[in-house]
């Protein structure tokens, strides 16, 4: 099969996981982490495939930070004691900032202990206070950092594969080989993510993009090897009311909050609706959304949705409403979208 093949069966169905940052918190952090385990849980109920967790590392309460999840192997051992087919998601695990060697450890044990169920998704960068705080050193050079990593990334799946670590012969234990090959990189710009498509690992494109997401699924399938199989996880942010307008309107403070810290690297937005645009949201009714998201420019690259529910939602009842909403509605029109590319 090529890799034309494996993307126009990715079409005919479109996976949707759920993705949270877990940054959020209208009470306490500890309560936040129970409310997402509980929504998680829910997902797997009405049919989402996989749970995706962002690696957040120490917090700023000065500056209204109050952290977000620093142990995604941890909160991710706690969901798999509570479902059964969904799979559990790194979206990512900072690697600069750890040892790659517990890494690999901590990944192994919860892909063992949940019947193979993880997705690894890595991410390079962190910043200068963090690894300050942590005693390590960043490179500062773009080029070596890239370097760097990857050659970390090469070390993680070699230990996760079973190869020898030491003079005297240990190995990983529990080595995962199947584990190496469900390596995902959330990437920001072009080159990043055609070097991931050259290396036949799983790409996260996020809502907040260096570059257009179109830009990167397109670089992504540039470098794709013949036969290849596509992983394309496109993070999407939605907000469903009675009609476009209502949405807007309701989302607004939400997302001029997320603006606030995203403006600096995003093209400029004059208006509630620009901001909407910017940030990847798709908001109204489930027709509105399904429409919005099949006509983002980098859905024809995408096989998998990675909804995100944060940041806009009063309480985990109205997220876990929206859920359905998108589950009942919007992803059947979206999978319907997929078969009528496939048959054109």
């Amino acid at each position: 099969m090529t890799s034309n093949d494996h993307l126009a069966a990715a079409r005919s169905t479109l996976p949707v996981g759920l993705f949270a940052h877990l940054a959020e918190h209208r009470g306490s952090v500890e309560q936040t982490y129970l409310d997402y385990l509980d929504l998680f849980e829910y997902s797997e109920s009405v049919g989402v495939e996989s749970a995706w967790v962002r690696q957040f590392h120490l917090a700023r309460p000065t500056a209204g930070r109050l952290g977000g999840l620093p142990s995604p192997f941890v909160f991710l051992g706690a969901l798999a004691a509570r479902t059964t087919t969904l799979r559990l998601g790194t979206a990512a695990v900072t690697l600069p900032l750890e040892q790659v060697l517990r890494v690999a450890e901590d990944a192994a044990v919860l892909d063992a202990v949940s019947g193979g169920r993880v997705e690894l998704g890595l991410a390079n960068g962190g910043q200068p206070q963090i690894a300050e705080a942590f005693g390590i050193r960043r490179i500062d050079d773009r080029e070596g950092s890239r370097r760097a990593y990857l050659t970390s990334v090469d070390h993680l799946i070699a230990a996760l594969r079973g190869e020898t670590l030491t003079p005297d012969g240990e190995v990983l234990a529990p080595a995962r080989p199947g584990l190496a090959d469900r390596i995902w990189h959330a990437t920001l710009t072009e080159q990043s993510a055609f070097e991931t498509g050259r290396r036949g690992e799983g790409v996260l494109i996020g809502t907040t993009q260096v570059v257009p997401g179109e830009v990167s699924a397109a670089a992504y399938h540039r470098g794709l090897r013949e036969g290849a199989a596509p992983r394309v996880g496109l993070s999407t942010w939605i907000f469903p009311a009675r009609d476009r307008d209502e949405a807007l309107r309701l989302a607004e403070p939400g997302l001029v909050a997320k603006w606030e810290w995203a403006k600096d690297f995003l093209p400029r937005a004059d208006s509630t609706g620009d901001i909407a645009d910017r940030l990847n949201l798709h908001y109204g009714t489930a027709a509105d959304i399904a429409a919005s998201i099949a006509g983002h420019p980098a859905f024809p690259h995408t096989t998998q949705i990675q909804l995100q529910l944060d940041g806009l939602y009063r309480d985990v009842d109205q997220q876990k409403a929206a859920l359905a909403l998108f589950a009942g509605e919007v992803a059947p029109e979206l999978a319907r979208a997929r078969r009528t590319a496939v048959a054109a």
